[in-house]
């Protein structure tokens, strides 16, 4: 039976350094579901977060005008199903598609359409002919590996070539495209690199110097900013060092892999400050900066001393503001928020007791579900000491009236609507995001966040924080305390066939 080599790692996560800006996508999904949102998320920096998050009407039209920050490939995703998108600023770009088929029956149109066919056609003709590669080409020697790479490289790039005169892509996403082919040979490479002895039982193996040079000729720095494959590749190509330093650097107490790798990195000073930054928020993103970890905040410290780049620094902290919140002591009370009676007003109203803000969309199922019958009891027994302030994001003004009246109606609390939902100033500051719907944050008495944003209303820390802001102590178990009401996190950008139509987790 054919054993394949390296398949399922290719990926085209490309970007350009360009800038981006302004993007309009407009289109219609047949069979649209009210409670399904179209999202927009960036994939190849360090904070591969959604840069948009909309729905269609009732007969599925959308039309969004979206801010993107660089130019470049994106994920768009639809009810638990993913595609590409290639996006620069300025462009205006039609989407049709079958809601039920997405993105399988996606057709783009506009400026996206060439340099989203080029990279759809790219990446299906790659997959196709490294498909085709046996596990055997481990067990060749050096020499007649290199050559194999050498005639991959060829061939490839002549079928690019081709593909390139028919889609009429920019320069720069043929380039690019050609560049991620490099990467995806240094990666064979590397592969063969780890494998070779094992598979030839010669557990002496060591690369010679024509293999390092091979590598060498293809690696450039520059790829660091912009792809996520060549950073994985540099991690795989350390990863026996930082073996050998683990095991001779363990701790009673166990490090973070952030703290750890930040002191190996320290002990290589043939890799540049910004290799070094790349990596290691590319490490404290993989594995430490997930949610319900509750070292996340002595990780940024870690992060905070160790990363060099001011631009880094900042990725990093919507990271940690999107999975843990935001910091002790911010105050966004007074920004501008709509009543049920239309008026003006803000969370500062509600100074003079702690408040918990709950922010909420009617497309997010879990907070009709699951976390209103819980809210109801929570509110009878801490509201004589805490305020609630429920904070509608939904798309419209007059779906906030529908909503709240429709949920809320019997809850002692404040309706409030952040104008705008997604895109609105609220949940910008407060790092709300589709896939942290529902959320909870709780402010002191003088309007400033008080601890962590929690997602799930029957988390027991939540309650100790309840607790300590009320001087209260609810009954040791509250109904449906153990319920479950936040959605799986957004699944990592992992590397992935573009054109593949599943949903990667």
């Amino acid at each position: 039976m054919k054993k394949y080599f390296l398949l399922l790692f290719f990926a085209i996560l490309i970007i350009s350094c360009s800038k981006g800006g302004k993007v309009t996508i407009s289109g219609n999904l047949q069979n649209a579901r009210p409670l399904e949102r179209i999202e927009i998320i960036e994939t190849t920096g360090i904070a591969t977060l959604p840069v948009a998050n909309f729905g269609t009407d009732a007969k599925g039209n959308f039309s969004q005008t979206i801010e993107i920050p660089k130019n470049g490939v994106y994920i768009i995703t639809y009810g638990g199903s993913s595609g590409f998108i290639y996006l620069k600023g300025g462009d205006k770009v039609d989407i049709k598609a079958d809601a039920i088929m997405f993105p399988m029956t996606m057709q783009i149109s506009g400026d996206a359409k060439g340099n989203t066919e080029f990279l759809t056609e790219s990446q299906k003709y790659i997959n196709e002919y490294l498909s085709k590669i046996n596990q055997s080409v481990v067990t060749k020697n050096e020499t007649d590996f290199l050559k194999e790479l050498e005639k991959y490289k060829t061939e490839i790039s002549k079928e690019l070539d081709k593909i390139a005169d028919t889609k009429k892509p920019d320069s720069d996403v043929k380039k690019l495209s050609k560049n991620e082919l490099d990467v995806t040979l240094l990666r064979i490479s590397s592969q063969y690199e780890a494998l070779h002895g094992q598979a030839t039982n010669n557990p002496n193996y060591k690369p010679s110097d024509k293999l390092k040079d091979f590598q060498k000729s293809l690696e450039n720095e520059k790829f660091v900013e912009n792809m996520a494959t060549y950073r994985n590749y540099l991690l795989s190509k350390y990863g026996a060092e930082f073996q050998k330093y683990f095991q001779a650097n363990q701790t009673p107490a166990p490090n973070s892999n952030v703290e750890i790798f930040a002191k190996f990195l320290d002990t290589k000073k043939d890799i540049s400050d910004k290799v070094k930054d790349y990596l290691l928020a590319t490490v404290a993103t993989q594995f430490d900066l997930q949610p319900n970890n509750p070292k996340v905040p002595e990780i940024m410290k870690v992060l905070n001393s160790k990363v060099k780049s001011e631009s880094m620094k900042a990725d990093l902290k919507k990271v940690e503001e999107a999975i843990y919140g935001l910091p002790v002591g911010t105050d966004y009370s007074k920004t501008e928020l709509v009543k049920l009676d239309g008026k003006k007003s803000s969370l500062s109203e509600l100074k003079g007791k702690p408040t918990v803000a709950v922010f909420y969309a009617s497309w997010n199922p879990y907070i009709n579900q699951s976390v209103v019958p819980v809210l109801k009891e929570m509110v009878k027994f801490y509201g004589a000491k805490i305020n609630f302030a429920f904070v509608d994001l939904d798309d419209t003004q007059d779906q906030f009236k529908k909503t709240a009246n429709a949920m809320f109606k019997d809850i002692k609390g404040v309706n409030f609507y952040g104008e705008k939902g997604m895109n609105s100033e609220i949940a910008k500051q407060f790092a709300v995001y589709g896939f942290k719907m529902p959320s909870f944050v709780i402010l002191d008495k003088d309007g400033k966040i008080s601890g962590r944003t929690y997602f799930n209303i029957g988390d027991p820390q939540f309650v100790d924080a309840l607790n300590k802001a009320s001087g209260l102590m609810p009954p040791s178990v509250l109904p449906n305390q153990n319920q479950q009401m936040m959605p799986p996190p957004p699944p990592p950008v992992e590397e992935h066939s573009a054109n593949d139509g599943h949903n990667h987790k």
